[in-house]
Parts: structure tokens; sequence; C-alpha cells
């Protein structure tokens, strides 16, 4: 049964995710389903202004919240790095003109990197697709049958584009800690309208700090509107 939010319930997670190790943590990810809701009711009013301009999807798995931005009338660019899983986002989205797939990474250079899989990807492809992360760390992945992909200088693809990006849904398993800060420090940040970040940490211990620096950084920002509370 889902926790009832409530004010009183929102501070003690918050304060509670400042404990050290793995308590903290987890306090981190129940605070986070807590605000989910709210990020996606935000995610849903960026749309509504999407209309004419570009949106992308990192980490587009199966394709579901692609299909919402092109249904906003947006033209979308969805990123996916795994192979099987490109080829079923692809067949997911046939009939949608605005969706062009790229099978890569999205990363802070261009070249090639390392996709680590979910130890039953063979067993249950589907599933296990939601885990695959470029981040060796990561506590569910087999760093033992890692395969190569492509990798975008993604913030260099921003700068390319030749129209305003209107939201950008980011859930890449860990990658978003090193691609956030790089788009903090880049110029085509003021292009872009909001931000939607599922973080990593539970999975990747090693990123909580940077990822509670981001938060921080983050917080008070209007343009773009980043959340981090993406489930």
């Amino acid at each position: 049964m889902a926790r009832k939010d409530t004010p009183l319930r929102r501070l003690k997670y918050r304060l509670l995710s400042h404990l050290p190790g793995a308590r903290g943590l987890e306090y981190s990810r129940k605070l986070r389903r807590l605000l989910s809701p709210e990020a996606k009711a935000q995610f849903g009013a960026a749309l509504a202004g999407a209309r004419g301009k570009v949106c992308i999807d990192l980490g587009a798995n199966m394709g579901i919240y692609t299909r919402q931005m092109a249904e906003a009338g947006a033209r979308v660019y969805a990123f996916e790095p795994d192979p099987w899983t490109a080829a079923k986002l692809r067949q997911n989205l046939v009939g949608l003109d605005n969706v062009t797939v790229i099978e890569a990474a999205a990363a802070t250079r261009e070249g090639t990197m390392s996709l680590y899989r979910h130890p039953g990807f063979d067993d249950d492809p589907e599933f296990a697709s939601l885990s695959s992360s470029t981040v060796a760390e990561k506590l569910n992945v087999d760093t033992d049958t890692a395969i190569s992909v492509r990798a975008v200088d993604f913030p260099a693809f921003l700068a390319g584009l030749d129209a305003d990006i209107a939201v950008i849904k980011m859930d890449i398993e860990g990658g978003e800690v090193a691609l956030l800060e790089a788009l903090l420090d880049h110029p085509v940040l003021s292009r872009i309208g909001a931000i939607f970040v599922e973080t990593h940490e539970n999975r990747v211990p090693a990123l909580a700090a940077r990822t509670r620096a981001l938060r921080r950084r983050t917080a008070a920002m209007t343009r773009p509107v980043i959340n981090m509370n993406w489930i």
C-alpha cells in the first residue's frame, strides 16, 4: 500500500534522507516517490506548450513518454542506446512521423561507451532493459557482459538544434549526474524549458553526494525548471 502523502511525512523523509549510508538513500527514495505525482503533473503542463518545439526523451525504453511528447505536437528525439530496446522502441512508434529514434547514449562527448545490462537480461529482456546503464558501479548490472554502444555529445547535439527545447525527460540509470553537471555549465541551457530527471543514487551510492549537490544547485532555477523527482 502506498504511503499517504502529508506535509509531516514529507518533512520526516526529507530529514531522514540526510542519514548516512543506505538508510539515508532509502528515505531519499521514499521522498521522491511522494513527490513523483507532482513531477508527472508538471511534465504534462510543460507538454501543453510543446507544440512546434523540440522534446527529448533520454532513456526512452519502450516509448511511453516519447509517445506523449509526440502527441503533444512536438518534434521528438528519443535516445535509447541498447540495440534490443531501440528495435522495440521503433516498433512501438511506427506511424509517428515526428519522432526520430537515436540509438545512442546521451553523454558529454562523442565516441563509444560500455553499456551494462541487468544479469537477467537474457531471460526477460523487456523488464531487464529498464536497468541498462553506462555506469559500471550500478548495483544491478552485470559488468562481465558489457556491450559497446555509440555515445553522442548531448550538449553539442542540443546546441545544433534549430528550435527551442520544450521538455527533456532524463532517465539514464546513473548517467544523469555527469550529463546534468555538463548541461548546467553550457550556454544551451537557456534554450531549454523544463528538465525532468530520475536520479539513481540508490543503485549507485557513489553518486549520492553529487546528486545532492545538483539538487541544491537546481532547486531555485526557473529557466529551465529542473525537477529531479521523476520516478
